[in-house]
């Protein structure tokens, strides 16, 4: 069962509408996922949902619209209608409890599989791309930038440009098991190793905030010394330690 459906499976004595809504819902899920959106019509949804197609438009504009809503629930499902911060945390530990729960949405077998679908429609039909990037992964990104930014608030981490830095949090966390799982390379994560790279990015990620001057201090950033616009203070950038091991590599004449 789709999670949008699951949902609302679970109000006791719901309406008539909610059941049709759910089942609307259901079916669209599925067959977005065997056909893509392109190859999926209002009809096939009908029929699968046990509904008029009259009574689809009655709930949703269009087919992208309802293609939007399929994706918002999954999304939902994993509570990112809003994620409060816990008051009192440390900055590692919110961080880490948010970033398993985002890693749990992006390697869900349905999301991976939708991922796959719209990659392969995205070169025809940008569109049906777009859709899916702000339903999805840019809805994910801008709960990720609301807790950086209490954070920030909170005084738990320095002043920066939250935006920016939650699509580098978020990239941080995929580590290779993404595009590991698009390539189905793997089927699945295993826990462990997954919370172990969870906590060296997340470790990472804060080290270098903690490490990185107020904007309004540094001026332009510097693409020598910075990581993705974060001015690193008092230490060598990456990129410097990275050329350092390969000149070290080079034989010597």
């Amino acid at each position: 069962m789709s999670a949008a459906a699951a949902t609302i499976a679970g109000r006791p004595g719901r309406p008539k509408s909610e059941e049709k809504h759910a089942a609307i819902l259901q079916a669209a899920s599925r067959l977005f996922l065997e056909r893509g959106l392109q190859g999926t019509s209002m009809d096939q949804v009908a029929r699968a949902a046990g509904v008029s197609k009259q009574t689809i438009y009655s709930h949703f504009d269009g087919k992208e619209a309802l293609f939007r809503r399929c994706i918002r629930c999954k999304v939902e499902s994993y509570g990112f209608d809003g994620v409060s911060v816990p008051a009192g945390d440390e900055a590692r530990a919110v961080l880490f409890a948010v970033a398993k729960r985002f890693m749990g949405l992006i390697f869900d077998p349905e999301v991976v599989a939708m991922h796959r679908v719209v990659m392969a429609e995205a070169a025809a039909h940008p569109r049906i791309a777009a859709l899916f990037f702000e339903s999805g992964p840019a809805a994910t990104q801008r709960t990720a930038a609301s807790v950086l930014t209490e954070l920030v608030r909170r005084g738990m981490l320095r002043p920066h440009d939250t935006d920016a830095a939650s699509w580098q949090l978020l990239n941080l966390c995929f580590g290779s098991f993404q595009m590991r799982l698009l390539l189905h390379l793997i089927d699945s994560v295993p826990p462990a190793e997954l919370d172990a790279h969870l906590r060296r990015a997340i470790a990472d990620f804060v080290r270098l905030l903690h490490g990185a001057e107020s904007p309004a201090d540094t001026g332009p950033s510097d693409p020598r010394t910075s990581f993705g616009g974060l001015l690193l203070v008092g230490r060598r950038a990456p990129q410097d330690r990275f050329l350092d091991c390969c000149r070290r590599s080079l034989p010597r004449a």
